[in-house]
């Protein structure tokens, strides 16, 4: 993926991981197996062509430093993303820990609404914040209290970069031509006595492949009508280059001079 479209040789793939030619071989038929298209040319060697539309630690190292990618887990199915990364917080989870799944199985909205989450349809997200691990920056709820709205800018700034329209903010909710694409769900661990938050966990939960006739469902449980990235841009959007983007922009996120704004607002 790094490479753009050029081939890489055998030799020079070799080299870079410390395996052997026969290894990268191996490597190259599961890789195959797994979707990606892969050509593999005599005195050329091998070049990437097609790269599924997975969320994995393969498709998500292209845009992401090995170190950051130590910070991400992606799974095939959780039941809530958000659940898990809470009890990774208490396992002292470090400030940006991300998590990422294919499908949950008990995916939930505000209020403990059912948030519906297809196999490979969507982007379920969520993204560990610990308020007081820059210095300088307050941990009391009162200065987070914009937060969600400062993450919905954040993914309308995303996708309108990447799918070329921009989203609208109502609540937690955003908008495509008034029918809701995408769901935040912030949940927070605080002190009660000292009003001091430990931990924030931010739900990013995204229709991308969903079509209208999958949608039927969830329109059901919710007062707003549903659509899916694919539907209202007319093509097939990368999962993938979505996420990563994503990881990036609330990276930047956690900047004192943003926090200070978010504090601020």
């Amino acid at each position: 993926m790094r490479a753009g479209g050029n081939y890489i040789s055998g030799e020079e793939a070799s080299k870079s991981i410390g395996l052997s030619r026969a290894a990268v071989n191996t490597a190259v038929r599961t890789l195959r197996g797994e979707g990606y298209a892969i050509e593999s040319v005599t005195n050329r060697g091998y070049r990437l062509t097609v790269q599924p539309d997975v969320l994995t630690t393969g498709t998500l190292l292209a845009d992401l430093s090995p170190d950051r990618m130590d910070h991400v887990i992606c799974l095939h199915e959780t039941t809530s993303t958000n659940s898990y990364l809470m009890e990774l917080a208490q396992q002292n989870a470090p400030d940006g820990q991300t998590v990422i799944a294919e499908m949950q199985t008990e995916g939930r909205g505000r209020t403990g609404t059912h948030f519906d989450s297809p196999e490979g349809k969507g982007i379920y997200f969520s993204y560990l914040i610990r308020p007081g691990f820059i210095e300088g920056e307050s941990a009391y709820v009162s200065d987070w209290r914009f937060i969600t709205e400062r993450i919905g800018i954040s993914v309308c700034d995303v996708i309108r970069d990447l799918c070329g329209i921009t989203p609208e903010i109502r609540e937690n909710a955003l908008l495509i031509n008034d029918r809701k694409f995408c769901g935040i769900l912030t949940q927070t661990d605080m002190e009660v006595e000292s009003g001091m938050i430990r931990t924030l966990v931010v739900g990013i939960g995204i229709n991308v492949h969903q079509t209208e006739s999958e949608l039927t469902h969830s329109r059901s449980m919710t007062s707003l009508d549903m659509t899916s990235l694919d539907i209202e841009t007319g093509r097939l959007n990368s999962r993938p280059a979505i996420v990563t983007s994503l990881i990036h922009s609330l990276d930047r996120l956690r900047t004192p001079t943003l926090c200070t704004q978010i504090g601020q607002h």
